[in-house]
C-alpha cells in the first residue's frame, strides 16, 4: 500500500477533535502502513516524543481488526500505559460505519456507554462470514516480574504491539515474545524511546527488524516541531533519548565499577557484509558448548581480518556436538591446534572425545591462569582483551545481529590492577543472556597461532595452512 493510499484511507475514515479528516504527516503514513500492512514480520520504531505515534498506531490497528479475523495484543509497561492507545481505538471506531458497525457489543453493554468510559481492555469486531477481530491489552510490569511474566504467560497472539519497549525488563519482554508461537505467520511491532541498553538496543542490531527511525529533525521537516521548542528541549534531561533517539553510551561506568568492553562505535565499525571482505591468515575456530537452560552450542570462524558464526544449536547431545565440531573444522580447513574448546564441564567430554579419535583440539581453561599474569585475572579476560585490541586494529564481523551479545560483555580491574570480565553467573543476576557467540569468538583467541594485533591489521602473503583431513 502506497503512502497515498494510506492518506486518503485515514482522512476519509478517521477524525479528528474538530471532526476534521485526520491528515497523517510522512512518517506516520509509514507507520500505518507498516502495521496495517504487516509489511515486516519483525519491526523496530523509535519516534521523538510528542510524535503522535500512539495514534497512529490505534488506527493501523483498528483498521487491520475491522478488516481482518485477528487477534491483536497492545503491551506495554503498565496497564496506563496500554490504555493510550486502546482509548484510541474506541474513541475513532465510531468516526465511520465500517468500524462501528462491526463493533461487537456485549450484552447489556451500549455502544454510547462504551464511547463514554473508554476503559474496555477488550474489544471484538465481527466480520460478515461470522469471524471475529479481535485485539486486546495487557501489562508488563516489570516492578513484580514473577506476577507479570505468569500473567503474560497465559495468553496468545499472533500479532504484539510492544509501547514503551525499552522500559521492559529482558526477561519480562522474552516472555511477551514467546505469545507469538501460537502462530508461525506472526507480527511483532516494538515501540519505544530508548531510555535503556536492553532488549530494545539488541534487536535495533538485528538485521531481522525493519527499523524506522524519526528523530527531532524528522519532526522540524514535517512541520510538527520548530526549532524555538527544540532550543528549549535542549536545556532538558533526557533530550538525546527523547528527541534524538539515541541510546545512552555503552562506555559509561555503573554503580558496580563495570563498563562495556565494545562500544557501540567499534561495533558498528566492525559489521561489514561477507562479500566485501578478503579473508586472510590463519582461520581458527572458538567452539562455546551449551551447558542447558536455554543455552547454544556455535561455531565462529576467524581468520586474521574477519569472522563469522559457522553454526548455533541447542543440541545437548556430546556426540552430536563432536560431530558437528569435526565436520566444521574440516570444510573450514581448520588446522586441530586452532580449534578452540571450553575444556570445563560438558566442554570437558567434547574435548576428551576428540582427543580419543586423535584431533588434538586447543582445549581452553577460561577460568585458568592468564599467560599475562599481571594484567589478566584469568584466561577469559586475557581472550576477551585479544578480541577488542582485534577489532580496534581493523577486525570484521560478518552482519550478524547475534554479534550484539559483544555490547554486554563488561570489564573492571580488582584490586592488584588486572582486568576480569563480569562473570556468566553475575551477567544472569543482572538480567543478561548468557553471550554464548560472544564467548565462541572470544574463544578462537586461545588457539596456538593468535596474534596480539598491536598494528592494524594488513593483508599478508599466502601462506601453507595445515588442516584436518579426517572425518569420524
Amino acid at each position: 500500500m502506497s503512502d497515498i493510499k494510506v492518506q486518503k484511507m485515514v482522512a476519509a475514515m478517521y477524525k479528528d477533535e474538530e471532526r476534521k479528516p485526520i491528515q497523517l504527516s510522512a512518517g506516520q503514513q509509514d507507520i500505518f502502513r507498516l502495521i496495517f500492512g504487516r509489511v515486516h514480520p519483525r519491526n523496530w520504531l523509535a519516534a521523538h516524543t510528542r510524535y503522535g505515534k500512539s495514534l497512529t498506531v490505534a488506527l493501523a490497528v483498528l483498521t487491520r481488526v475491522a478488516t481482518f479475523p485477528e487477534k491483536w495484543a497492545i503491551v506495554a509497561p503498565s496497564e496506563k500505559k496500554a490504555k493510550i492507545i486502546m482509548s484510541y481505538i474506541i474513541d475513532h471506531a465510531f468516526d465511520n460505519d465500517y468500524t462501528k458497525q462491526k463493533l461487537d457489543i456485549a450484552k447489556g453493554e451500549s455502544l454510547e456507554h462504551l464511547r463514554r468510559e473508554r476503559s474496555k481492555s477488550r474489544l471484538t469486531f465481527k466480520h460478515t462470514d461470522g469471524s471475529m477481530g479481535e485485539v486486546y491489552i495487557l501489562s508488563a510490569d516489570s516492578r513484580n516480574k514473577q506476577t507479570a511474566g505468569e500473567a503474560l504467560m497465559g495468553f496468545g497472539a499472533s500479532n504484539v504491539v510492544l509501547d514503551e519497549a525499552a522500559l521492559i525488563d529482558d526477561d519480562i519482554e522474552a516472555k511477551i515474545f514467546r505469545m507469538l508461537g501460537d502462530k508461525m505467520d506472526n507480527f511483532y511491532f516494538k515501540i519505544g524511546n530508548p531510555f535503556k541498553r536492553n532488549h530494545f538496543l539488541k534487536d535495533y542490531r538485528d538485521p531481522k527488524f525493519y527499523k524506522l527511525n524519526i528523530d527531532y529533525k524528522i519532526g522540524l521537516d514535517e512541520g510538527r516541531l520548530n526549532e524555538e521548542y527544540i532550543e528549549e528541549c535542549r536545556k532538558k534531561p533526557f533530550f538525546d533519548v527523547l528527541y534524538e533517539n539515541k541510546f545512552p553510551e555503552a562506555s559509561a561506568i555503573d554503580d558496580k565499577g563495570w563498563s562495556n568492553l565494545i562500544t557501540d562505535r567499534e561495533y558498528d565499525s566492525a559489521l561489514v557484509d561477507k562479500k566485501d571482505v578478503a579473508e586472510f591468515g590463519t582461520r581458527n575456530i572458538g567452539h562455546d558448548i551449551a551447558r542447558g537452560g536455554g543455552n547454544f552450542n556455535v561455531w565462529v570462524k576467524r581468520s586474521e581480518n574477519f569472522a563469522t558464526i559457522l553454526a548455533k544449536n541447542s543440541d545437548n547431545d556430546l556426540m552430536s556436538t563432536v560431530g558437528t565440531t569435526i565436520r566444521l573444522a574440516v570444510e573450514n580447513k581448520v588446522d586441530w591446534q586452532n580449534v578452540s574448546l571450553d575444556d570445563t564441564g560438558m566442554g570437558g567430554g567434547c574435548t576428551d572425545r576428540l582427543k580419543e579419535q586423535g584431533f588434538r583440539v586447543n582445549a581452553v581453561k577460561l577460568g585458568g591462569q592468564a599467560k599475562e599474569q599481571t594484567k589478566f585475572i584469568n584466561r577469559r579476560a586475557e581472550n576477551y582483551w585479544k578480541l577488542k585490541k582485534w577489532i580496534n586494529n581493523g577486525g570484521k564481523l560478518d552482519k550478524d545481529g547475534d554479534w550484539s551479545e559483544l555490547l554486554d560483555i563488561k570489564y573492571k580491574t580488582d584490586s592488584s590492577g588486572r582486568l576480569q570480565i563480569m562473570s556468566k553467573d553475575e551477567m544472569r543476576r543482572n538480567g543478561i543472556e548468557s553471550p554464548d557467540v560472544a564467548d565462541a569468538l572470544m574463544m578462537s583467541f586461545d588457539s596456538t597461532y593468535v596474534r596480539m594485533f598491536e598494528r592494524p591489521l594488513q593483508k599478508k602473503k599466502k601462506h601453507k595452512n595445515i588442516y584436518a583431513t579426517r572425518m569420524v
